[in-house]
């Protein structure tokens, strides 16, 4: 069937704004051709408008979208991709604004080898929150299934502009970009058959690396490719670092941590094999943990408790000084100084944590959390005009009616009742109350300060 028709008929009424015709429209493209990328995106764009034009979601848009979810657990019980998708879709036509659901979908339609219409969703979450790397990753990944390598580089260029950061990504990017460039000029300059079968054993790792959900053997082979690059070159700190990933897939730490130990002398990024191996130590306190907290579940036990609470704190202990060392090699990195506080805070040590949040607030991207964590300090130490003043300052670059608004004002509200500013309280807790009864206690603390 032609749907060229259906689709100019959804362009023009999401010109016009005529959100609910554009989407009937694309829904009868999409039940008809499931993986058709052009329509997919203009389904994303029509009800990603119509849900802003709303407003956004609230509780109200998570109630309409939670029998869809419910529908969609099951499908994914039964192995039902289609089904999947299908209530997933609700879900999202639903609760718009919500990045999750985005990404839900987006998996659900790669689960079900519709990578056309999964980029398609990846791509217009990505575009809309220019602070997520995690779209474009998997927006990579969708062409990788299709076999467009360039648009794959492209996409994970996005994320790593969305965080510079993220280790994943570009490892991915160099991976592939060796890759393309091997491939693009292997069959011209190509002598000799074992060149060309060395260009296909790239492509066959590009695209093992690239595949969404990696088998057993997917791993074994990574493993033995990392280790022959690591015996060739030594010095191959890209092989280095991932050889240690596989290894701790399988939870071995101390051989992964050994791994990276031996790289320090030869490794131009040391300060990187560092924090991996930091990573790993933490790691494996992790799992300590998550032992000790199923021995305690299955049995009561006070020596199980008293050994929980001992590792919790040997975990914070290694946190602060793992983030003190890093912020003492980059004194510039605001993410880093941001993590210190947040580990700092946790420890009571409220004073280190100041400090630690004053740096971070100077970057964008934790601006709002520090400025949060930051009053929170303060009103730990009893500081609450300073606690007040930067809960506002948080105020005025959030939006009152999300939650990130709604939870700055609960603890503005908060602060007001320490302080016996009961009138302030009020004011703060009303403004909750007027766009969502249901956020936390808020109905009861409105109740109690009219009394």
């Amino acid at each position: 069937m032609d749907v060229t028709n259906h689709i100019a008929k959804a362009e023009e009424a999401l010109r016009k704004k005529n959100f609910d015709y554009a989407e009937s429209m694309l829904e009868q493209v999409l039940s008809l051709q499931p993986d058709h990328g052009a329509a997919r995106k203009l389904w994303c764009a029509t009800i990603r408008q119509k849900a802003e034009k709303k407003g956004g979601g609230g509780w109200l848009a998570k109630l309409g979208a939670s029998p869809h979810k419910l529908s969609a657990a099951v499908s994914g019980m039964a192995k039902s991709a289609g089904g999947r998708v299908r209530a997933l879709e609700k879900g999202l036509a639903s609760d718009a604004l919500n990045a999750n659901a985005w990404l839900e979908l987006g998996e659900a339609l790669l689960a079900a080898n519709l990578a056309d219409s999964a980029v398609a969703v990846f791509s217009t979450l990505g575009e809309a929150e220019p602070k997520l790397a995690q779209p474009w990753k998997r927006a990579a990944a969708g062409h990788a299934m299709k076999g467009r390598a360039d648009e794959a580089l492209a996409c994970l260029e996005r994320a790593l502009k969305a965080d510079p950061k993220d280790a994943e990504a570009d490892r991915m990017r160099k991976n592939l970009a060796a890759d393309v460039t091997l491939k693009k000029g292997a069959y011209e300059k190509a002598t000799s058959t074992r060149e060309l079968v060395k260009d296909a054993a790239a492509q066959a790792r590009f695209e093992r690396e690239t595949r969404i959900h990696k088998t057993e053997d997917d791993l074994v082979a990574e493993e033995r490719d990392a280790r022959a690059a690591l015996q060739q070159n030594a010095k191959d700190g890209r092989a280095r670092r991932r050889l240690a990933e596989l290894v701790a897939k399988r939870e071995e730490w101390s051989e992964a941590e050994r791994i990276l130990q031996e790289g320090l002398a030869q490794d131009d990024n040391a300060s990187e094999l560092k924090d991996r191996i930091g990573d790993l130590q933490l790691q494996a306190v992790d799992r300590e943990i998550r032992k000790l907290e199923g021995r305690l579940a299955a049995e009561e036990n006070p020596n199980f408790r008293d050994d929980l609470e001992l590792l919790r704190g040997d975990k914070r202990k290694l946190e602060a000084a793992e983030f003190r060392r890093r912020v003492e090699e980059r004194p510039t990195d605001l993410a880093l100084w941001f993590a210190l506080g947040r580990v700092l805070a946790e420890q009571g040590e409220l004073d280190e944590a100041i400090a630690a949040f004053q740096r971070s607030i100077k970057d964008p991207k934790t601006r709002s959390d520090s400025l949060i964590r930051l009053a929170a300090c303060f009103q730990k130490k009893g500081l609450l005009d300073l606690a007040t003043k930067q809960l506002e300052v948080a105020l005025q670059e959030a939006t009152p009616a999300g939650e990130r608004g709604k939870s700055i004002l609960y603890n503005l509200g908060l602060v007001a009742e320490q302080a016996g500013r009961r009138s302030d309280a009020f004011q703060h807790f009303s403004r909750i109350y007027e766009v969502d009864i249901h956020y936390r206690d808020v109905a009861k603390k409105i109740d109690a300060l009219r009394s």
